[in-house]
């Protein structure tokens, strides 16, 4: 696994726990493990087991194959990062998610 793999399930977690509105040590808890382990997961410095994937799919209510991220999506985010400006990302990424809360 690579670095930007590493760092991508990471932020899926951070992003999964934040959506549920969750904190760490309620994730950490319901994982079976420390919350120091969770925030190097979370950082992109620890990979996380199988064990752990498995355990965070239930927990999320998602499958173990969300916690893989395709490449042309990545590819994708990459190029409009490069084409736009920061503040463009945030408000295309606002209005995305205020859309998916109502």
């Amino acid at each position: 696994m690579n670095n930007t793999d590493q760092l991508l399930i990471g932020f899926k977690f951070k992003g999964l726990r934040l959506a549920n509105d969750l904190t760490p040590s309620e994730v950490a808890a319901e994982l079976d493990i420390s919350k120091t382990y969770l925030s190097l997961i979370e950082n992109g410095k620890k990979v996380p087991s199988q064990k752990v994937i498995n355990k965070a799919a239930l927990l999320f209510n998602i499958s173990v194959e969300s916690f893989q991220t395709s490449s042309s999506a990545i590819d994708d985010l990459t190029k409009l990062a490069d084409e736009a400006s920061l503040a463009d990302v945030i408000t295309a990424f606002e209005l995305i998610l205020s859309k998916k809360s109502k």
